[in-house]
This record gives structure tokens, sequence and C-alpha cells, in this order.
């Protein structure tokens, strides 16, 4: 059944991706804007077959399809849940701004695509597939980017790609050395190569780990995340928050976990400084930024080192905890930033820059956008009974259990981070502006924004009950 409905999902993904260009360029030549609703479609079908199979799949472990090229189970139905939820997001809010760019078609095409390509990497279960799905997800980033036609979606797409190549060029070497061990691509195949040739495993594992910390911003791989984050259209962002970093992590714990606990050693204390090396560079640097987008930027750094906590531990001894910490943490931290990416992209449609001072009056004159991104903002610093508070609940709870130290800078970090997601709601409800913008609730942005909180609201007060069952 599950091969069945993953084959129905492709198909329904891959045609809406196709036609939506298609139709948009060729047949209706601009005349009508079909793609958003296309996209919906596509992705609501796919929510509602993944929603279906995780009920009745619900806790199982994940089970081989396609001859083993795909592994998935409660684990991967879960987080491609969370990528197909946050893609409605995005596509819901661009119907007010994205749908009319020259540039649309493509948009609405590139997300249904990167959402496929998501899947198979939450759900890998051979080398050869990896590298396509890998391959297909970094394309659509690249140009995803640069899809607003401006200098800073052209130097952020060129950054993007350069970064993302020599990341993929790391990530070959990688998985050749496996490869080369084994002469098997398939990735239970690690579990067989316990006590040999320690080294070569350790210099595989040295390049995926430079490979994954590219792609998701980990100090000292994140050199291009604040330039793109930080300056690409935050319409575009929500997309690499939502959809690609989701996929990438999920990716993360389906490879390094195996290989690590194989090679053992100092691997856990490598990854927790990793971890405090990025959520403390994130979160200062973010503690002096007067540019919201910018502050938004680091702050995603900071929430990689998070991850990273759990990631340590789980290397550790408490896998169960660590790992069930890190599928609660991307659902709350991918709700959140595609909530925050969309209000600045929302406040530029509306005269507004994405600056802190502009924040002000806010409050007054949007307020259930305001009160919306307020309870985003908590949920990020991690106030109950919101998700993000039962996220860092348990990612901390592992590295106590594990890693004292580690969880103890980690709590720290999160209290350094309340000194900068406290300013954007002191500005929207304690400063006055001059004559700010006022909100309608019309406008796809708003709706999308208030769904964002409420998802977060809602997932802390009844995800409890899956807990036990978020590890692959």
């Amino acid at each position: 059944m599950i091969e069945s409905a993953f084959t129905l999902i492709c198909f329904i993904l891959t045609v809406a991706g196709l036609i939506s260009p298609t139709l948009d360029f060729t047949i209706l030549k601009g005349k009508k804007i079909v793609s958003p609703y296309i996209t919906l479609l596509g992705l609501g079908a796919s929510g509602i077959i993944l929603l279906f199979l995780s009920i009745v799949k619900f806790g199982q472990s994940a089970v081989p399809i396609y001859g083993g090229m795909l592994q998935v189970g409660f684990y991967e139905m879960f987080l491609s849940l969370i990528i197909t939820i946050g893609a409605i997001l995005v596509t819901m809010a661009s119907l007010s701004g994205v749908k009319y760019w020259p540039t649309s078609p493509s948009f609405y095409s590139l997300l249904s695509l990167g959402v496929l390509g998501s899947y198979f990497l939450i759900s890998i279960g051979d080398f050869v597939l990896f590298i396509g799905a890998w391959a297909l997800v970094s394309v659509i980033s690249y140009v995803m980017v640069g899809l607003k036609k401006n200098r800073a979606s052209a130097e952020g797409a060129a950054k993007y790609a350069l970064m993302g190549i020599l990341a993929s060029v790391l990530l070959l070497y990688g998985i050749a050395i496996l490869y080369g061990m084994t002469g098997d691509t398939s990735l239970s195949i690690i579990s067989t190569l316990a006590g040999t040739r320690e080294l070569m495993l350790v210099l595989s594992l040295v390049f995926l780990v430079s490979a994954f910390g590219f792609k998701i911003g980990i100090v000292p791989f994140h050199g291009w995340l604040p330039d793109v984050y930080g300056k690409v259209h935050p319409a575009l962002i929500a997309f690499l928050t939502g959809v690609v970093t989701v996929g990438v992590v999920g990716l993360i714990v389906k490879i390094l976990f195996p290989l690590a606990a194989i090679v053992g050693g100092q691997w856990p204390i490598l990854i927790g400084l990793l971890s405090i090396f990025t959520m403390t560079f994130g979160n200062i640097v973010a503690l002096i930024q007067r540019n919201f987008q910018r502050m938004m930027a680091y702050s995603s750094i900071a929430h990689m080192g998070y991850i990273f906590v759990g990631a340590a531990a789980a290397l550790s001894a408490g896998r169960a905890v660590g790992l069930q910490g890190i599928g609660l943490h991307l659902a709350s931290y991918a709700f959140a930033k595609i909530g925050l990416f969309i209000f600045l992209a929302y406040i530029l449609r509306k005269g507004l820059s994405v600056k802190l001072d502009d924040l002000k009056g806010l409050g007054r004159s949007m307020p259930i956008v305001s009160v919306a991104i307020g309870i985003i903002l908590l949920n990020l610093i991690g106030i109950p009974p919101l998700l993000g508070f039962w996220s860092k609940f348990y990612l901390f709870s592992a590295g106590i259990e594990v890693t004292p130290w580690l969880a103890l800078i980690a709590i720290i970090n999160s209290g350094v981070s309340v000194g900068y997601y406290i300013q954007p709601i002191r500005y929207m409800f304690f400063e006055k502006g001059s004559n700010p913008p006022n909100e309608r609730l019309k406008d796809s942005e708003p709706m999308t924004i208030l769904i964002a909180s409420i998802l977060l609201i809602a997932g802390g007060l009844t995800l409890q009950p899956i807990v036990p069952y978020l590890i692959p």
C-alpha cells in the first residue's frame, strides 16, 4: 500500500510541476494565472494521502519500497507532512504577491518539484537515488533564490550555487568512499561496516558532515546563509526554510547516525562543539541586527545549533529523546520561519522596509497580524505551551542526560535569544509609528501568518502522543 500511495504522490506532484508553466507560459500566455491553484490541488491531494498513511501506519518503522531505494515509515511520513503543510502555506501566501511576478509559473513548478525532492531526501534508502534527489533539490533551490529579478536575488543565487556545488563535491567524495569500501549503494550496508577500516569511515563522515553543514548553515560552513536569507525576497526564503531545510535535516538523521554510531569515538563531542559555535554565533550576531530579515537569518543559524544538541545526544546514549526533539523542532522551526518570512514579504508589499524601525505602530494598524507574529516569536523563544517549548524541552532534556555541559550552553543561548526576539514585539506594540499601513484580511499573507501561529499553538497542545514514535 505504501509503495502504491507514494507512486501516486510522485505522479501528482510531477504533473502539477510540469503543467503549471506549460499552461501559464504557452497556452494562457499570462491572460489568466492558474499555476498556484494547480499547485495547491497537488499539494492538498499529497497531504491527504500522507495523512491517511500516517494514521494507518501510525508508529510503524520504515519499510523498504521500490526494491529498497526508499525507506518509508511513520517518521518519514511525519516530516513529509510538515513539508507539505509548509509548502501549502507558502503557496497560499503567494496569491497576493508572487502570483503576479513574471516568473510566477516557474515558482510554482519549482515548489511542487522541490517538495517531491524533499520527500525523497527524507525517505532515502539508496545512495544512487540520494545523489539524484540531492541534485534535484539543490538546483531547484538555486533557481528559486534567483526568481526575483533584482541584484540581491542574482548575488544570492550565485553565492548559494557556488557553496552548494562545493557541498555537492564533498558529498560525492563521502559517498564514493562508502561505495569503495562496500561495493554496494544500499543505505543498509552501513550496518556491516563495524570494525572495518575505521580511518576511511572517519574520512567519509568528515566529508558528509561538511556537505550537510554547508547545506543548513552550520558554523563554520554558514558563510552564504546571511546574504541569501538576509537579502533575497522573503517569499522565496520561506520555501527554503519550510521545505528544503526540513528535507536536509531529515536526511542527516538517516545518513549520519548509522555511520557515527559505528565510528563512535569523539563524534558526539565534535557535533556538540559545532552546535555550540553555531547557536552562539547565530544568537550573538542576531542580537546586534537592526534589520529584521537579517536578524531572522542569523536566528536560523542558531536553530540549526539547537538541532545539533539533539544530534550530539542521539550519538551518545539518548538516541530516542534526541531524535524526538529533532522531529518536533523541525515542525516548530518550519511553521515559525514560514510565518515570519511571509510577514516580511507582506510589509515589503505594503511599502515598508524590513528594518525594525518600520515595525513601529503595526500592533495598532495590523493587530491580528502583529499578534500572530508575537505568538511565532514567543514560540521561537520556547514559551509554553507552544510547540517551540516542547521541541526545546526534548532537545535540551536529551542533552542533559548525556552531555550536561552542552545542554547548559544551549539553555543560556536560548535565554540570550530573548533579547532579540522581544525587539520586534516591542516595536510593534509599544512604539508609535508614523502612519503605518493597515492590514487587509482579504490579502493572502495575513491569513497564512495567522494559520502558522495557530499550527504552533495546536502542535504544542496535541503532538505529545506521537513524540515516542518520532524515530526513523
